[in-house]
């Protein structure tokens, strides 16, 4: 049976691009799908695929307790309104706020914890009130999935929630045929290392950085490009002063940012990320799916996605000496070994993480519900 379902989170661009295929996949399946979420230039791309997207003002690195006690009020209102048959919130004020929301207009909700980011890797007084706040909300829930079983396993061991609610969905899927191997258009004889994320210190830019310092200063054939955006309104956010300071010397090749991340990626001959934790990268399952060999540290919601000498290596995380070794490691392959990296990690891929599987988890809890 069709069901009214709702997708909340913080930004459009977060819902269209990590959500976009699963979002196809259940209006496919007969199911009505409305986004909730600040409006931005991403909104109307969800909106030609025909979903419905509902404006919602949410200040997403804000504290301030009015704003919040706010947000709370606007969505019960939204709720009450709609009457969903579901709701299902990603990132943490839609958990948090939308959850609470949602119970006082009786509408059930499921939270979906995309990793634990900031407020867990760090202990601080905001990270202890943000772990309250989940405790507090994710007891109004009907589930609570997560991305990676560590991350399942630090809400059970900080009593945040109860095992009986505690789910792990096999990431946020990748579509196999959007993602797939592309012939390089470059043919410079060189071998180039790519990093994509946002320029934040607990993505592993200074380590990427320092590594390619070090492999640079012994083989100028190896190029390590960077590919993300500077400046980012974030406690851990890299000056841009940082990012220069490399290029100028000639260690870093910074491409800003781009809508055509798999044309990047498409060129590059190994993907890095030397992330401190993810809920499950969905960069690295790209770069898998179309063929590169991956490096990533051995956190949770990245190792799972590298099975060490099959499809890439896994490094020790805030360790650029580790990183420099995996990444000597692969220097050393043969081009045949490399390619049959690529081809594992798309193995890998379709048979553990594919768009399919997590829109069947979906379908499967809908019809229950």
């Amino acid at each position: 049976m069709a069901k009214r379902i709702a997708m909340v989170v913080n930004e459009a661009w977060n819902m269209y691009n990590f959500r976009g295929g699963l979002i196809k996949k259940l209006m496919e399946r007969g199911h009505e799908v409305t986004v909730i979420a600040p409006k931005d230039e991403f909104t109307g791309r969800l909106e030609e695929m025909g979903v419905r997207v509902i404006d919602i003002e949410i200040n997403s690195k804000g504290v301030n307790p009015v704003e919040d006690f706010k947000l709370i009020s606007d969505f019960r209102k939204i709720y009450r309104r709609e009457k969903f048959d579901e709701v299902f919130h990603y990132t943490i004020k839609p958990i948090i706020y939308g959850t609470i929301g949602a119970r006082l207009a009786g509408v059930k909700s499921v939270g979906v914890t995309t990793g634990l980011g900031y407020a867990f890797i760090n202990e601080n007084l905001v990270s202890k009130i943000v772990k309250y706040l989940y405790k507090f909300s994710l007891l109004f829930t009907r589930d609570v999935w997560f991305l990676n079983n560590q991350d399942r396993r630090e809400f059970l061991a900080r009593k945040i929630i109860p095992e009986k609610k505690a789910f792990v969905l096999p990431g946020e899927g990748i579509d196999l045929e959007e993602f797939r191997p592309l012939a390089k258009k470059r043919d410079d004889g060189k071998l180039v290392f790519l990093m994509v994320a946002r320029a934040l210190w607990d993505k592993g830019v200074r380590e990427y950085f320092e590594a390619a310092r070090e492999i640079r200063s012994k083989n100028t054939d190896v190029e390590f490009w960077f590919l993300g955006k500077i400046g980012v309104p974030n406690p851990t956010a890299v000056p841009k002063e940082f990012v220069d300071e490399y290029v100028k010397d000639g260690v870093i090749n910074y491409l800003g940012v781009t809508d055509s991340v798999a044309e990047v990626v498409r060129d590059a001959d190994c993907f890095v990320l030397p992330s401190y934790r993810e809920g499950i990268s969905r960069v690295i399952m790209e770069a898998a799916s179309m063929e590169k060999p991956v490096i990533a540290t051995d956190v949770p919601g990245c190792a799972e996605l590298v099975d060490r000498g099959v499809n890439g290596y896994l490094c020790a995380p805030r360790d650029s000496s580790s990183l420099r070794e995996a990444m000597e490691a692969f220097i050393e392959l043969s081009q045949d070994e490399r390619e049959e990296m690529g081809r594992a990690g798309r193995r890998k891929m379709r048979d553990e993480f594919s768009l399919e599987r997590v829109c069947q988890v979906y379908v499967d809890f809908l019809e229950k519900i």
